[in-house]
């Protein structure tokens, strides 16, 4: 349950494995996901996704002393946060992985305004290094060309192809 609202805080809103351990019941409002220096108006995708989420928490751990939003089997019977191994375990990859591909995506959309991506997402001027990747020649088609799933082993390779292990 927990993986479809990590994943969609990370898709949708950028936020990386920190915040999303950090996160509180308490941060969620009004359609509003409130952090430090910011508020997020939540996505629709991502209010669904909390909702169940927040159905599953209240159900699993009904009397829970843990005001953090996220909880495993380990902290649900505590009050510290969840760690970055289980969000990414849940997860089933790094959120870092999520996190780039959405604000590369957004870059992209915006012609790599600098502006615009720190005022989304909360970025310093850090945000430079994704915009400046618009100007690389073949990013999208090397996006492309990697995105897909390794090779089947034993399938012909070209020369400069990599497989996977």
């Amino acid at each position: 349950m927990p993986r479809a609202a990590l994943a969609a805080l990370a898709v949708f809103h950028a936020l990386s494995s920190g915040q999303l351990c950090r996160l509180k019941s308490t941060d969620l409002r009004d359609g509003r996901l409130f952090l430090p220096g910011r508020t997020v108006l939540l996505a629709d995708p991502v209010r669904i996704r909390l909702a169940a989420y927040l159905d599953y928490r209240n159900r699993r751990w009904p009397r829970t002393a843990n005001p953090h939003l996220f909880l495993s089997q380990t902290t649900g019977c505590g009050v510290e946060p969840v760690s970055h191994v289980w969000i990414n375990d849940v997860l089933g990859m790094p959120t870092s992985r999520l996190r780039e591909d959405r604000l590369l995506h957004e870059a992209e959309a915006t012609g790599g305004d600098p502006r615009r991506i720190c005022d989304l997402f909360g970025l310093s001027v850090a945000a430079l290094r994704y915009t400046g990747t618009m100007d690389q020649p073949g990013l999208i088609e090397h996006s492309l060309r990697n995105a897909g799933p390794p090779p089947r082993q034993g399938a012909e390779q070209k020369p400069g192809d990599h497989s996977w292990p």
